[in-house]
């Protein structure tokens, strides 16, 4: 009865610190990875759920580490890319992102192309955990730059081809139809550039992004 009554307090323990990591995770905090502080004083009085909140603790951040999110918070946005290559032919834009910086496995690579170099309103290509982008636009003369992000963080600045900026011309003899404005990414609209998936968690009118 003893043992019984043993295991149902650590049971009970273990419920109740189980609910505020859930809390921790839910709500958020300034710390890096979910933590718990009060983890050493519960393994000098219940070492089983000591054990288990720890099983738990290195879960939720090995899922964070591998997804490019913080379950406490949001992490730092990537560092820039190294630099970005533009070759084009026959209305054809190849694009090559050098990004030399030391990334996790949750990074994401964008592109954008815009008719001025300012990006006032540029048209996003997501490239996904790529580097490389090919697309057929026609014989258009395009300004370019990219940049990273991880979906738990702002992106990265961009990085343009050329400083300054240097316009890159397709080729070719087809030139497609008139380009329709950019309406953006993620919770980002058309005007906000370099936004990637967005940097505010939820759009004014759209549906919610998971960050």
């Amino acid at each position: 009865m003893t043992c019984g009554n043993a295991c149902f307090s650590d049971l009970v323990f273990f419920c109740i610190w189980f609910y505020q990591c859930l809390s921790v995770f839910i709500c958020g905090s300034n710390g890096f990875m979910l933590k718990i502080g009060q983890l050493a004083q519960i393994k000098g009085e219940s070492p089983y759920v000591y054990e288990a909140l720890t099983q738990i603790v290195n879960a939720v951040n090995s899922l964070g580490r591998a997804t490019g999110v913080d379950p406490s918070g949001t992490i730092a946005p990537p560092a820039p890319i190294g630099s970005l290559s533009v070759t084009s032919a026959d209305g054809i834009f190849d694009l090559a992102i050098t990004d030399n910086s030391s990334v996790h496995r949750g990074i994401f690579y964008f592109a954008e192309s815009d008719v001025t170099p300012a990006f006032s309103r540029p048209r996003v290509h997501f490239l996904g955990s790529s580097r490389n982008l090919r697309v057929a636009l026609g014989n258009q003369t395009l300004y370019w730059r990219a940049y990273s992000q991880y979906l738990g963080s702002d992106p990265s600045a961009p990085v343009a081809f050329g400083t300054p900026p240097t316009a890159v011309i397709g080729g070719g003899t087809a030139t497609g139809p008139q380009l329709q404005p950019s309406t953006g990414s993620g919770t980002a609209p058309g005007t906000a550039g370099g936004s990637g998936f967005g940097r505010l968690t939820e759009s004014v009118s759209g549906p919610l992004i998971l960050r």
